[in-house]
């Protein structure tokens, strides 16, 4: 009878241990958006595509950027729906990221449609960066790229 309570005893304490081992939950992320976003360029830059999309998506929940970086990444890879949906989320999360509207502008002028609208947003995004003389030349190029494809 000793043996076979001993036996049920040891079976408890082997199955109560392993239920009850310390875990470690993280319950705030250590990195900051800015580390997310360094991190999926890293990935992307290495073709580790899946990699770059999980910190981009994560940076996004605080910075308008990640949904910025995932639309870039999405028109790099032909993916035009997926990246359109991610510069319209970096828009309405920040209305003032002017790369956000200039590169959906590139992404209805390399689609040839919403030329309207493609040129009423690079508008926007040279308002946005007027001090900025750099962005304003590269700016200006998606607008006259579309200024020539709506006269053709």
């Amino acid at each position: 009878m000793f043996k076979k309570d001993l036996s049920a005893i040891l079976f408890f304490l082997i199955f109560i241990a392993g239920c009850s081992m310390p875990q470690i939950v993280v319950l705030k992320d250590p990195l900051t958006p800015e580390e997310h976003l360094q991190l999926g360029l890293s990935y992307e830059k290495k073709g580790l595509i899946e990699e770059a999309i999980k910190h981009f998506k994560e940076a996004s929940k605080y910075d308008a950027r990640g949904f910025l970086f995932l639309g870039n990444l999405y028109f790099k890879q032909n993916q035009f729906d997926d990246a359109e949906v991610n510069f319209k989320k970096a828009i309405k999360k920040e209305n003032k990221l002017a790369d956000a509207y200039n590169n959906l502008a590139w992404l209805y002028l390399t689609k040839n449609t919403n030329l309207d609208e493609a040129e009423e947003l690079v508008k926007k995004a040279i308002e946005l960066e007027k001090e900025n003389k750099e962005k304003i030349i590269y700016y200006q190029n998606t607008l006259d790229k579309i200024k020539k494809l709506k006269t053709k």
